[in-house]
């Protein structure tokens, strides 16, 4: 994956905008993550995961997600 910062993606846009069309552009501000720009088609594969879930697949999510709740919330904070 490429990663620049804010003000290299605005002052190259047109390069990136061609990068993200083989791999995400990870977009950092304050040496952070803070965007990721990726194509269309890209876009459309991920969403498309998430059509056919089912209540029962967001509830086994759910109880997972609260099972490793202090480990999520301790990486966040990195």
């Amino acid at each position: 994956m490429t990663r620049v910062t804010a003000t290299e993606f605005k002052n190259n846009i047109g390069a990136f905008s061609d990068a993200a069309m083989s791999e995400p552009v990870i977009i950092t501000s304050h040496q952070r993550d803070r965007l990721v720009l990726l194509s269309a088609d890209e876009y459309r594969r991920l969403t498309a995961l998430t059509e056919g879930v089912t209540a029962q697949d967001k509830d086994r999510v759910a109880r997972g997600l609260e099972r490793h709740r202090s480990t999520i919330l301790e990486l966040a904070k990195r």
